[in-house]
């Protein structure tokens, strides 16, 4: 800092000065020694030696996923002299390679006084949401939620659930990790699930967790342990829903969730804008905690789409508390048994419904139903038969077996490939009297096969009338966890009371629909069973060169409980 400062000569005293006139007058010639009169000195101006102050703005430690552009966000600095100082950053941060970076800020006043302040940046191949009681900056949207109790699943957030009737969440003291995230699902029969997204549909390159893993900790207070989440990647594109079972129940967990398992479902990961969204799958009164939420790198691989090791084959309980078995099948003996069972025969012509109204390809025969080891077996074919090009079974209970209410398991191993349209599910018997969708229909499974996450995915849908208005139809899906539903069998069960119909795949539920309002009436009759393999049709498409033939459903059981 360069302070510049006038001096002048001081005036004498006006006593001082008259005297000296005086004496000049008297002709004084010099008195004294007559020696040369003595000036003032000039004073120095003082030095600058104050260096300015720099201000970073943001944290001066941040951490950064790997991948992601960093774009710094700088520093401001001021002198007590020169005000305002352009500050000069320097370093650099290599957003690929995992590890600790330094930002340098320098600036330097017009005195030649410098400093500088500095910013580590830690590259992390975690890609961080939610740790130490808060969401990483990354998504600045933060917490929210989506609440069917709302229009059109409304959504609410940061605002800890006030604008969601459902569910809430809040900070919870844990006495060995401090604050965590605690959510409460509030009303039992209400879909709602808890997210933390970025803004404005920013949008996340998440490619390199590709073969990772998304990793998370989670406790249950109290409610239900079975919980599904999923990834979106700017609606609407998703994963899909991601079963993951019982968690939680026991004390602090973590769960470990493979990225490529999400991809199979559908999640892009260069649009990634959600971290995670988690509900409560059984969608009961449940309060549940999380912690340290985060993705971790993987080797990028993109193989094992399938999941993460081979399908095991579930089988439900015989029984369950406070029901009782009223009717199976367990397909014993040689024969299918008539007294529960007919074939439908033929392609929808005769019934004035060529396709069975979807545009099927197939032509259905009794002789592709087979009985043995105690398996139903329906077999598709591609073989030329009354006009078609592939044949195939359906068989139903009309007339014979029917239900009004109760829990139904159907225990089966799929078919795939493109084309392939497996189906477990229910008609109203007032068909033949009202016709369809006035008669509804309980779809407990439908697969169609093209693609691994078509092949992991089983569909529970209604399709009803709308009080004799137009076909309407709801519903919701699930994906297995690993390989495919054509390599191990699996139960697809309905919970069907007076209230709602609940869908479950391997005893974890995955959707539910209400049956009270007036435009669903026709879901308290009774309705029959159907069991078939289609082929093409407006849904899964035509088989291609790659389908291959023959391909076929196994069903170990059909059993119906209702309560005591």
């Amino acid at each position: 800092m360069l302070v510049i400062q006038l001096f002048k000569r001081p005036l004498l005293p006006l006593a001082v000065a008259v005297i000296s006139i005086l004496l000049t007058a008297c002709g004084g010639g010099g008195g004294g020694d007559g020696g040369t009169p003595t000036s003032t000195p000039t004073p120095q101006p003082a030095a600058d030696t104050t260096a300015p102050v720099i201000t970073l703005t943001g944290d001066a430690a941040v951490t950064h996923p790997q991948g992601q552009a960093y774009t710094d966000a700088g520093a401001s600095a001021t002198d007590d002299i020169d005000g305002a100082l352009n500050v000069s950053p320097s370093g650099t941060v290599n957003v690929d390679e995992p590890g600790q970076y330094t930002i340098t800020y320098s600036a330097t006043d017009s005195a030649g006084n410098n400093t500088t302040e500095t910013r580590t940046v830690t590259v992390t191949a975690d890609l961080n949401v939610f740790k130490a009681g808060a969401a990483d900056a990354l998504w600045d949207e933060g917490l929210g939620a989506y609440d069917s109790g709302n229009p059109n699943y409304g959504t609410c957030k940061n605002d800890g659930g006030a604008g969601c009737p459902n569910i809430s969440w809040s900070m919870a003291a844990d006495a060995d990790r401090g604050d965590v995230l605690q959510i409460t699902h509030s009303s039992a029969g209400k879909d709602a699930g808890f997210f933390i997204q970025t803004s404005n549909l920013t949008t996340v390159d998440a490619s390199a967790y590709a073969g990772g893993n998304i990793i998370f900790d989670i406790l249950v207070v109290s409610g239900d342990s079975n919980f599904s989440m999923k990834i979106d990647c700017v609606y609407p594109c998703t994963s899909g829903l991601y079963s993951l079972g019982s968690k939680g129940a026991s004390g602090w967990e973590t769960v470990t969730v493979p990225v490529n398992n999400l991809v199979s479902g559908g999640l892009d990961l260069s649009k990634v804008n959600t971290g995670i969204v988690i509900w409560a799958t059984k969608l009961t009164s449940t309060v549940f905690q999380l912690d340290n939420i985060r993705w971790e790198m993987g080797d990028g691989s993109t193989d094992g789409d399938t999941g993460s090791g081979p399908a095991v084959d579930y089988t439900s309980p015989i029984s369950y508390e406070g029901y009782s078995m009223v009717w199976s099948d367990e397909f014993d003996g040689s024969t299918l048994n008539s007294s529960n069972w007919t074939h439908e025969i033929g392609d929808g012509c005769n019934n004035n419904l060529c396709g069975w109204g979807n545009n099927e390809l197939e032509y259905y025969r009794s002789e592709n139903t087979t009985i043995a080891d105690g398996l139903l077996t329906i077999t598709a074919k591609q073989e030329s038969f009354g006009g078609r090009n592939y044949t195939s079974s359906r068989i139903k209970t009309q007339g014979k077996k029917f239900f009004t209410y109760g829990r139904i398991d159907v225990r089966a191993k799929l078919p795939k490939g493109q084309g392939i349209w497996p189906a477990a599910w229910m008609l109203g018997e007032s068909i033949t009297t009202v016709s369809w969708p006035a008669s509804g229909e309980i779809d407990i499974m439908e697969m169609v096969g093209g693609t691994i996450n078509r092949e992991k995915t089983t569909h529970g849908t209604i399709h009803y009338s709308n009080a004799g208005g137009s076909r309407e139809y709801t519903g919701g899906s699930t994906t297995v966890a690993n390989g495919l539903l054509a390599d191990a069998f699996h139960v697809y069960s309905i919970d069907w009371d007076s209230t709602s119909i609940k869908w479950s795949l391997d005893g974890v539920q995955f959707h539910s629909e209400q049956i009270t309002s007036s435009d669903r009436t026709e879901f308290h009759e009774n309705f029959f069973f159907l069991l078939n393999v289609a082929v093409g049709g407006d849904w899964p498409g035509a088989p291609n060169a790659e389908t291959q033939f023959p391909q076929q459903m196994q069903v170990d059981y059909v059993r119906v409980f209702q309560p005591d």
